[in-house]
């Protein structure tokens, strides 16, 4: 309770009212300052004129207050506002009751009140001329709140500090009225536990006050709570000024809680927190934005986010890049099943809290689409909730979430509390700022696969577009389909395969495919050597060549292949070639490639084109290309790589006499591939085979292929917007690593690999990277003739390289030492990388032709083989040391590397996220 009162009333005036209402906060206060307004005297021991009566009054009335150390008093022939603040800070007063004064304009009591409460920072009570001079029978309080929930913070630590109250009504206006929920919210996570109803005024600004006193009125509240720093300064003089008369003349006694934030503008921006999930395997993650007048959403600055749970503060936690993850040891005691309240705090911010809600799930979730907005799907919601968790995700923060929570609560009225999860706080993408809207629906589902990761059960995912993602474990649902379920239906989760680990378990639910044993894999980093392999496969085939490329080049080295597939052919080998239509440029807008038809006028040769292209394609048909590389030998052998069918794969370095004016196009690249004989030779044949009679081939059998050896690997098919399972399977190797990342490609990283990267090297995992010259340069930085345009690409792949140095990755541009049939001057050569190689610790290779980009993440179709073996990872770490070794390791304070860093932040930033 309050102990040092400052005490304003009119000299002329019964003070009974006053005194009434100060004992309710104060009983026994340790001093009391009496500041009366007279216009007659200002001297209290001088004879009294009748007009002053009111003070013996209230003499006698404070006989039995039991003040500790007595009353001071003054008395004023006007009211002051510097005079009374003075009084206050000279008495150090903690709370100022402010009595009716008839002989003063109402708007000059009121702007004494104001500036008691907003500059001061005292507590202020306003005791209207209608208020009972007798104590009320009952402890009814009634809290004016704002509709975003601002002052809430002030009012639980009164509540708490003291009243002992035991009916709280909670008043708020109508601009939002589906926002109660989120006032609820707040008042639980504050420790306001006891609020019976919240009641939304329809009011216009400037009627506020007195709307507030009507309704504590109606209510039958003996103290209406007002926080300042609901409004801001200007708002409150408006208010002030407009509610002068309701102040002087109410019923019921006005407590103005005091400013605790700082001064705000009036169109300050606000902030905003996203709901999340208590799971056993992950902790807690929120989205948080700040969003301005227009309104904008963008990431505040890195600070501290506070969370308030019950009225006690969890703790506090960073937040940086839009994303903030609390421990999941505060939430311990939040037992599973239940929804918990939680009201957040920025540390720079004057909106002061922000609503959110966490649940622990006991019940399989359903994932909604947040912009999924079918009315009727409403009563279809309502009619799983015994069975499922609703759950619905932002996708993209082009809305804020408090409009994406306001749109839902008019959708889905009866669906309390309503959750809503980001994407983006799951995902750690970076706010998707380098995947396009077209991808929405694969986010959504690697959402729900991320969370299954960490122990969650899903029931679906429920996606706004029609042209679905597919996941063997993950069932997804369009909202037709949800709304056409059977009468009672239960969304049962499709079963998930056992693993014997967490790492296995995330591998299968990343790339949608079990680990199988009985291989034998070898891989080549060496052009020539790779040429001849593949040549001598060939060779040696008995049955069936099926090739598919994503290139096809028109040179030397295909000239050698096409023979060795024409032999084949000659021999009865049954011959089919697929290259992609637009990269291979056959059948794509009435071109052929040359390779292509002079094969397919051999007898058992086939070859076909997949996805042709004609007229004028949107830029799914042209982004939708098939990246895969697959060499298929009798469906015993089989080559998963990232080489195409051309010179600058299967050329080896020594193998070409380089000058200074050779065409950039001549010089090799690195490139790597993978050989097996085992059961997923078959796999890759069904892979091929879907392909083959999508493009108008004819079926043809797969055999069984039988084990050959003791290595487990498994392949990961990714299939265009159909689903994400080669960036997933990317993304669980970094994450799972535990000592040390190796990865070779010269893609520029997707945001979302950057800060995965990122992540695991402050958990202490080294990271490196190998990466190429997109424009082959020698020496110092001379570059061979052509691919200008190419530079460009180069600095773009170094800009998503620049966070991981930072952080402490070890990045290495591939050089190779001069080779003997190179001209002297070349010095060191710095070609291209091709290659798409992966290693996690000594235990994981994954190699194939899927890149680290968004191109290869969303868009294109992939192949990857995942080796899990130890001898293999380590023999390719050994192949990998003397390229490291040889090449240029980058520094950070290198005055070159340095001098282009703002043009690489520049291209990061704004390369079109559809070139990829």
């Amino acid at each position: 309770m309050f102990r040092r009162l400052l005490i304003l009333f009119d000299a002329s005036a019964n003070p009974e009212q006053v005194l009434t209402a100060a004992r309710r906060l104060a009983p026994a206060p340790e001093s009391v300052h009496l500041y009366a307004v007279s216009p007659e005297r200002r001297d209290l021991e001088a004879p009294r004129p009748p007009s002053l009566n009111a003070l013996d009054l209230l003499w006698e009335g404070m006989r039995d207050w039991h003040v500790a150390t007595g009353i001071g008093h003054q008395l004023e022939d006007h009211l002051s506002t510097d005079a009374v603040l003075q009084s206050a800070r000279q008495h150090g007063s903690d709370l100022v009751v402010v009595g009716p004064l008839f002989g003063t304009s109402p708007r000059s009591r009121v702007s004494a009140i104001l500036a008691v409460a907003i500059r001061e920072r005292l507590h202020v009570l306003s005791v209207g001329a209608h208020c009972p001079s007798v104590p009320s029978p009952t402890s009814r309080l009634a809290i004016a709140v704002s509709p975003d929930g601002r002052g809430l913070r002030s009012v639980a630590t009164f509540l708490a500090n003291h009243t002992t109250s035991r009916e709280l009504i909670a008043l708020t206006t109508n601009e939002a009225p589906e926002k109660a929920q989120e006032v609820e919210a707040l008042s639980h996570a504050l420790g306001v536990t006891e609020t019976v109803r919240i009641e939304p005024l329809s009011i216009s600004p400037m009627d506020r006050a007195e709307a507030y006193e009507e309704a504590a009125r109606r209510w039958g509240a003996d103290l209406l709570l007002v926080a300042t720093d609901a409004v801001d300064d200007m708002y409150a003089r408006l208010l002030g000024m407009f509610g002068a008369r309701a102040l002087q003349e109410s019923y019921v006694p006005t407590l103005l809680l005091p400013r605790t934030l700082p001064t705000s503008p009036m169109f300050e921006e606000r902030h905003a927190v996203s709901d999340s999930l208590l799971l056993p395997g992950q902790e807690p993650r929120f989205a948080v934005e700040q969003v301005g007048l227009m309104p904008t959403v963008t990431v505040p600055p890195p600070g501290i986010l506070t969370a308030f749970e019950s009225g006690a503060p969890l703790g506090g936690a960073q937040h940086q890049g839009g994303t903030a993850t609390l421990p999941a040891s505060w939430f311990s005691h939040i037992r599973v099943g239940h929804i918990r309240a939680l009201a957040f705090a920025f540390d720079s911010s004057a909106r002061e809290l922000t609503p959110s809600h966490v649940l622990a799930p006991e019940k399989p979730l359903l994932l909604i689409d947040s912009h999924v907005t079918q009315p009727a799907l409403h009563d279809a919601l309502m009619g799983l909730t015994d069975t499922c968790h609703p759950v619905f995700v932002r996708l993209r923060d082009s809305e804020p979430l408090d409009a994406h929570r306001e749109r839902l609560h008019k959708l889905m009225p009866g669906l309390v509390p309503l959750l809503l999860i980001d994407a983006s706080a799951w995902l750690d993408d970076a706010r998707a700022d380098d995947v396009p809207r077209l991808v929405d629906a694969q986010r959504l589902l690697r959402v729900a696969m991320r969370l299954a990761m960490a122990g969650a059960v899903i029931s679906a995912v429920v996606t706004r577009d029609e042209n679905k993602p597919a996941h063997p474990f993950l069932r997804t649902l369009t909202p037709s389909e949800l709304l056409h379920l059977p009468d009672g239906h239960a969304l049962a989760p499709l079963p998930i395969p056992d693993e014997p680990d967490t790492f296995s378990r995330e591998l299968t639910l990343a790339g949608g495919s079990r680990c199988v044993a009985g291989h034998t894999i070898d891989f080549e980093l060496d052009n020539a050597r790779e040429r001849e392999a593949v040549i001598a496969a060939i060779d040696s085939a008995r049955n069936t060549v099926h090739w598919q490329c994503y290139i096809v080049e028109d040179d030397a080295v295909t000239a050698r292949f096409a023979e060795a597939l024409k032999h084949a052919a000659a021999r009865g080998v049954r011959v089919r070639l697929l290259a992609d239509a637009l990269y291979s440029g056959h059948d794509s807008f009435g071109a052929m490639n040359p390779v292509l038809v002079h094969l397919s006028q051999t007898p058992n040769v086939d070859a076909r084109a997949i996805a042709p292209l004609s007229g004028l394609p949107n830029l799914q048909a042209l982004k939708q290309r098939n990246h895969r590389k697959l060499l298929l030998i009798d469906t015993e052998q089989a080559f998963v790589t990232g080489r195409n069918m051309g010179a600058p794969y299967y050329t080896g370095f020594d193998e070409v006499a380089l000058k200074r004016t050779s065409h950039y196009r001549e010089v090799p690249w690195l490139d790597c591939g993978a050989r097996l004989t085992g059961p997923l030779v078959s796999e890759l044949e069904r892979a091929f085979l879907v392909e083959w009679t999508r493009a108008g081939g004819e079926a043809f059998p797969v055999p069984t292929a039988s084990p050959t050896g003791s290595t487990s690997a498994r392949l990961v098919l990714h299939e265009g917007l159909k689903d994400t399972h080669t960036l997933d399977t990317q993304l669980a190797l970094i994450r799972n690593a535990r000592s040390r990342l190796v990865l070779v490609n010269t893609f520029p990283l997707l945001l979302e690999l950057q800060n995965a990267l990122v992540a695991a090297l402050h958990r202490g995992v080294r990271v490196d990277v190998l990466f190429g010259s997109v424009r082959p340069h020698f020496g110092q930085q001379s570059h061979f003739p052509g691919g200008t345009l190419r530079e460009v690409a180069d600095r773009y792949v170094r800009s998503r390289l620049d966070a991981v140095i930072d952080a402490g990755g070890i990045a290495y541009e591939f050089a190779m030492p001069p080779a003997p049939s190179w001209e002297p001057e070349l010095e060191r050569v710095y070609p291209h990388v091709h290659a798409k190689l992966l290693v996690c610790d000594t235990t994981t290779v994954a190699v194939g032709s899927a890149n680290l980009d968004v191109t290869a993440a969303y868009w294109e179709s992939e192949a990857l083989l995942v080796v899990q073996d130890m001898p293999f990872a380590e023999r390719m770490l050994a192949a990998l040391a003397p390229l490291l070794t040889r090449s240029r390791r980058i520094d950070r304070e290198d005055s070159r590397w340095r001098a282009e860093a703002e043009q690489r932040a520049w291209m990061s930033r704004n390369w079109p996220s559809l070139v990829g």
